[in-house]
């Protein structure tokens, strides 16, 4: 069905725990002749931090031009006629869900003269989690209990292509671009570093077969300040060279961890919402290991390789056969990369994986501390987090044992030939066919040079590492980023906004929202109601442009100087200028480390400080954050007092009223307000009510008699209801 060598080339471990469905698809996609990053994958199959359906499976196959088809077999028997690979669902210690790849039957199992597979026979599995393995027919039996697969087939649309590698290049050249001086100059110097290496080989042949025998003071002499400043100059040039990589360190570690978070910011807001923050902050550590990787290529790599290049031609100069051997450790050490390359990548995939999964699981304890605390949990989070962290340890310390059988296995490898051309050497002294200080140089250059052959070899390790990271970056940079497209005259004015059929379902997941229409004009609040889990915050982030409608049409009335209305396809405005015009206040509103005109403002304060607190005044907040110790300047977030849920809600409803939104978005706003905090607020809706459009979510009954309108959202549909019997 398909050669082993071809499943290796193109099998793909998951890098996370919710990654195996995510994992499975992109070993088909590969095998198949395309390639897609990971986290494309997540996004067209809705992987999240539960994982994958396979409809989220069959759903991003599709998009990538790939025809899938699910099916359900009767047992394992159906897949003796599949003549290409497929995904299985499966199911690990009674609980655990799980995808493989079914790659085919193992010839060597069948038994001899038969063609028809028979129980003895076994099966190549991809299992995302442990590599290719094989399984008998009942090891698949017992954990492919749901009997589930899928299977693709490329179609004319699906893309057979290395553009992918093609633009990681560019990306990586046009960080790097700044560079290239400094990196020119160190390599530079590394020459001259290499070229003086030399020196001591060479004073020490002269010094054995010349001027100690001849008892030539004078030659001694200036021989030794020769020497003395050859190598004063060598340290001189690592020290000029060590200062110029560690300024380009500087600038391109700023450089790197920039543009990583910029590419970031400009993703959707659905690709942070099955993300863990652990797993983003890991990959922004991950820029250290890009920089170390090309200090080193341009620093010790670039020494190494010149002082092999030299030293070898020396050694041919002194003698061809010793020359000869001296080569013998490139094809040893090449064997060796050869050997340990997939072993490696394959650990520190595993490692930086396992890393992320701490971090991430680190944060969400420390962010979670009062819910532990107050559920007496410590003990139990604690077990979890050693157990995470001992994972990771484990991973670590198989990389270790990995680390160290390739070098024992080096340093054997150098002192065979280190032993070989110091026999061969003196066998040669002692035939009269070189003088003693000639082979004392020549050890000394060939222990230089096996040290540089195998700090080569090791070359290997880093590059491997780098790319991990680099891989491990550029999922996420490549990504499509949002359009924010161009800003409308200032003069245009939202009038409406009409809602017509909307519908919305997350990938792999069942609809959400179901035709749902509704109006809200300036001046107007519309209330919507519903039971937790019914969609309302989901159509408010939709309605912010945070996620893509499935169908549906929404259309914007806008005034301006020169007509008096007219009706605006959604589609045709801008993102940045239709959130320049919404403001929305969530149910959880997030305070940033820093004082509490800051967290208002979000921008410059020198600039706007004065007039947030004008607008404070203005409008009635002053009374609640005049109270505070420091008012609009006391620290906030976790660097400063902790504010209550009812004033981060006035944080978040003052935040969102300085913008002078003409739609404005509020999800439960007064739900942890007191009620003559939440009669201010109310008053002060109703007050801008002629200024703005208001979508009002809320559960409370106090907040729906300010409604023109209210529509109860149930099951995905939303219908117009009556306030009175809304909490009958």
């Amino acid at each position: 069905m398909t050669t082993p060598q071809r499943i290796t080339k193109t099998f793909t471990r998951q890098l996370d725990q919710t990654d195996c469905g995510v994992a499975c698809l992109l070993s088909l996609v590969r095998y198949h002749g395309g390639d897609v990053s990971r986290e494309r994958l997540r996004e067209l199959s809705g992987t999240s931090i539960q994982g994958t359906t396979m409809l989220g499976l069959c759903q991003a196959a599709t998009g990538l031009g790939l025809e899938a088809e699910g099916f359900e077999a009767d047992g394992v028997q159906n897949l003796h006629d599949l003549t290409m690979p497929v995904v299985l669902h499966v199911v690990l210690e009674e609980r655990l869900q799980h995808y493989v790849v079914f790659y085919g039957i193992i010839p060597a199992s069948l038994p001899k003269g038969q063609t028809n597979p028979s129980s003895g026979v076994k099966y190549r599995i991809g299992d995302p989690g442990k590599g290719v393995v094989e399984m008998t027919a009942d090891e698949l039996e017992t954990i492919w209990q749901s009997r589930a697969l899928l299977q693709v087939t490329p179609t004319e649309s699906f893309v057979q292509t290395g553009q992918q590698q093609k633009g990681q290049w560019q990306w990586f050249q046009a960080l790097i671009r700044d560079d290239v001086p400094l990196l020119g100059i160190a390599a530079g110097l590394g020459i001259l570093i290499a070229v003086l290496g030399l020196s001591m080989a060479l004073f020490s042949q002269r010094l054995i077969d010349d001027i100690l025998p001849k008892q030539n003071t004078e030659k001694l002499t200036w021989g030794l300040i020769l020497l003395a400043v050859l190598l004063l100059a060598r340290s001189g040039l690592n020290y000029l060279r060590s200062f110029f990589l560690l300024r380009q360190s500087r600038e391109f570690n700023i450089r790197i961890a920039d543009s990583f978070f910029r590419d970031l910011l400009r993703l959707p807001k659905a690709f942070f919402d099955t993300r863990k923050t652990g797993d983003l902050v890991a990959r922004l550590n991950d820029t250290r290991r890009i920089q170390s990787t090309i200090s080193f290529l341009t620093g010790s790599v670039v020494i190494d390789t010149l002082v092999v290049l030299i030293t070898a031609g020396v050694l041919f100069r002194y003698s061809w056969q010793i020359g000869l051997l001296s080569l013998l450790s490139f094809p040893l050490y090449g064997w060796l990369v050869w050997r340990f390359n997939g072993l490696i990548i394959t650990g520190q995939r595993e490692v930086m994986a396992s890393y992320a999964r701490t971090e991430s699981h680190f944060i969400d304890s420390m962010s979670g501390i009062g819910a532990i605390k107050a559920g007496r949990r410590e003990e139990f989070f604690a077990r979890i987090t050693q157990s995470v962290y001992q994972l990771f340890q484990h991973k670590l310390y198989d990389l270790g044992l990995l680390g160290n059988r390739y070098g024992i296995l080096s340093e054997v490898f150098g002192v065979g030939l280190l032993m070989a051309l110091i026999s061969v050497t003196a066998f040669m002294v002692l035939q009269k066919h070189l003088l003693l200080g000639e082979m004392m140089a020549i050890i000394s250059m060939a222990s230089t040079l096996i040290s540089s052959v195998s700090k080569l070899s090791t070359t290997n390790i880093q590059l491997q590492e780098a790319r991990v990271a680099f891989d491990r970056m550029r999922e996420f940079t490549e990504l499509p980023k949002e359009t924010m497209g161009e800003m409308t005259p200032a003069d245009q004015h939202l009038t409406s906004l009409t809602v017509e059929n909307l519908s919305f379902r997350f990938p792999g997941r069942p609809a959400l929202l179901k035709n749902v229409s509704f109006t809200v004009r300036r001046g107007e609040i519309v209330g919507i109601v519903g039971e937790t889990g019914s969609g309302k915050s989901m159509l408010l982030q939709l309605l912010q442009k945070f996620y893509e409608p499935e169908t549906g049409q929404l259309n914007v009335g806008v005034t301006s100087l020169n007509w008096a209305e007219k009706t605006v396809s959604w589609s045709d405005i801008s993102l940045e200028d239709w959130r320049n015009r919404i403001a929305c206040v969530p149910q959880s509103i997030k305070i940033f480390n820093g004082t509490l005109l800051d967290n208002i403002c979000l921008g410059n304060v020198l600039e706007e400080g004065e007039a947030v607190v004008h607008f404070c005044q203005k409008h009635g907040f002053d009374r609640y954050f005049e109270s505070l110790p420091q008012s609009y300047f006391t620290l906030v977030g976790e660097e400063g007092i902790n504010l209550s849920g009812g004033q981060q809600q006035l944080v978040g409803l003052a935040r969102a009223l300085y913008r002078r939104p003409q739609l404005l978005l509020l999800d439960e706003a007064t739900s942890a307000l007191d009620r003559q905090t939440e009669q201010f607020v109310l008053e002060l809706l109703n007050r801008l009510r002629p200024q703005l459009a208001t979508v009002l979510v809320t559960h409370r009954s106090q907040s729906v008699q300010l409604t023109d309108r209210v529509y109860g959202l149930t099951t995905g549909c939303l219908e117009e209801q009556k306030a009175v019997a809304v909490f009958s």
